[in-house]
C-alpha cells in the first residue's frame, strides 16, 4: 500500500509540475513574478520569473488533498501545524519577492513558524533538556531557513542540494520502523516537484525559485529533519551526540556556505544579511570552475555525505566507533578549510589586482 500511494504520489507531481512549470514559464502569464536581480544577491543579472516555488507549494498541498482522499480527514488535522507553518513560510517568502520587504519581517515569520512548531510539539530532543532542545529548535528552524535562502545564489545549486538532502529523509521514512505514510507522501511530491524544476532551473537557467521556494523549502527541511535525523531513536555507544554529526553532514553545504559568508562579511566590516557576489559557489566560478561545474560539484558532494547519513540512520551497522564519528569530523573539517580558504585566496587576489 505504501508503494502504491508513493507511486501514485509521484506521477501526479510528475505532471502537476511539468503542465504547471510550461504554463507558468511563459512571461506573459502572471508577469508579476518575474524579479531582477538589483541587490547582486544572484549571480546573474538577468530578469526571470521566480515561481519555482508556487509549483512546489501546489505540489505540497496536492499531497494533502490525495491524504485526505485516502486516509481521511483526520490524517489531514494531525498534520495540520505543519500545513500552517508551510504556508506561512511560502507566502511570507511570496510577499518578500513582491514587495522587498527586507530582514525583519521574514526573521519575525520564521519565529512564528518556529514557535507554532514546538507549540504543537515538533521540535529537537537531543539533550534531555527542554529548554536547552527548544532553544535549539529555534536556532535551527531560523537558521536553516536562512541558509537555503542564501544558497539560492546561482542555477541549480539550491535544488540539486535540496534533492539529496530530502531524499536522503525520503529514504529514512521509507525505512523507518514507525512507518508515516504521509510523510513519505508529502515528501515524494516535493521532490517529485524539484526534480522537475531542476529542468528549467539548470544553467542556463530559464526559472528561479525565489524567496517563496527557499522558504518553502527551508522549512521543510527543517521540520523533517527534525522528525528523521535530529530525533532518530538510534544511539551509537560511546558517542552521546552522534545525531549533531549526522545533521552536520546531512547539511554540509548549507552550513560551510553560511558560516564562511558570514565569516567573511564580519571581517570586512559588513552586514552578514547583505547580499554579494562572495558565496562559495561564486568563489569557485572566480577560480575557472564552469557554472554547471559548481552545480555538479555541490551536488556530488551532498550525495555522498547523504549517504552516509543514510547508511548509518538505516542500516544500523553492529558496531560504529568513536573512529569513524572522528573521520566524518574531520571530513567536514576538511571541506570547510577548503572552501574558506578558496574563498580568502579569491579576496585577496581581488584586492591585489
Amino acid at each position: 500500500m505504501k508503494g502504491i500511494v508513493l507511486g501514485i504520489t509521484i506521477l501526479s507531481s510528475l505532471i502537476i509540475s511539468i503542465v504547471g512549470f510550461i504554463l507558468l514559464g511563459k512571461k506573459s502569464i502572471f508577469k508579476f513574478l518575474i524579479k531582477k536581480n538589483t541587490t547582486a544577491e544572484r549571480w546573474a543579472i538577468q530578469s526571470k520569473p521566480i515561481f519555482g516555488g508556487v509549483m512546489f507549494y501546489i505540489c505540497f498541498v496536492c499531497a494533502l488533498g490525495g491524504i485526505a482522499c485516502v486516509y481521511g480527514v483526520n490524517e489531514i488535522l494531525s498534520h495540520l501545524c505543519i500545513f500552517i507553518c508551510v504556508s506561512l513560510s511560502f507566502f511570507m517568502g511570496m510577499f518578500d519577492d513582491l514587495k522587498n520587504q527586507g530582514p525583519l519581517k521574514k526573521f519575525i515569520s520564521q519565529i512564528l513558524s518556529a514557535t507554532i512548531l514546538i507549540m504543537c510539539n515538533i521540535h529537537i530532543e537531543i539533550s534531555g533538556n527542554m529548554t536547552i532542545d527548544i532553544l535549539l529548535t529555534y536556532f535551527w528552524i531560523v537558521g536553516i531557513m536562512n541558509s537555503i535562502n542564501m544558497l539560492d545564489n546561482m542555477d541549480a545549486i539550491t535544488g540539486l542540494v535540496s534533492i539529496t538532502i530530502l531524499g536522503n529523509i525520503l529514504g529514512i521514512a521509507i525505512f523507518s520502523e514507525n512507518t508515516d505514510v504521509s510523510s513519505i507522501v508529502i515528501l515524494g511530491a516535493i521532490t517529485t516537484s524539484i526534480c522537475v524544476y531542476l529542468y528549467w532551473n539548470w544553467n542556463p537557467s530559464k526559472i528561479y525559485m525565489g524567496d517563496n521556494g527557499s522558504q518553502f523549502l527551508g522549512i521543510v527541511l527543517a521540520i523533517f529533519s527534525i522528525k528523521y535525523i535530529w530525533n532518530t531513536s538510534y544511539t551509537v555507544h560511546g558517542f552521546i551526540y552522534q545525531n549533531v554529526v549526522l545533521i552536520a553532514l546531512a547539511f554540509l553545504l548549507p552550513i560551510i556556505d553560511t558560516t564562511v559568508v558570514f565569516i567573511n562579511r564580519i571581517a570586512a566590516g559588513k552586514s552578514p544579511f547583505i547580499g554579494d557576489r562572495y558565496h562559495t559557489t561564486h568563489n569557485l566560478v572566480y577560480m575557472g570552475m564552469s557554472e554547471k561545474g559548481v552545480a555538479r560539484l555541490f551536488a556530488t558532494i551532498s550525495l555522498i555525505s547523504n549517504s552516509f547519513v543514510f547508511y548509518i540512520i538505516v542500516f544500523k551497522p553492529i558496531r560504529i566507533s568513536m573512529l569513524l564519528y572522528i573521520l566524518i569530523l574531520v571530513y567536514i573539517a576538511t571541506l570547510f578549510i577548503s572552501f574558506f580558504a578558496i574563498s580568502r585566496y579569491v579576496k585577496i587576489k581581488k584586492i591585489t589586482k
